[in-house]
């Protein structure tokens, strides 16, 4: 990652936290994906409980 990708992320990041309508879309679109990778996982290699 470039020295500008870098700065654009922590720019961005800066802005989402310290915006809260942001930073809760953002923990949403987290909590999906881990969701969904936990979903795709149980699928994959099924229930082994």
């Amino acid at each position: 990652m470039t020295e500008k990708e870098q700065s654009l992320i922590s720019e961005l990041a800066d802005k989402v936290l310290q915006n809260p309508v942001l930073l809760q879309k953002l923990s949403n679109k987290v909590y999906e994906l881990i969701l969904e990778d936990l979903r795709n996982q149980y699928t994959r290699f099924g229930h082994r409980g």
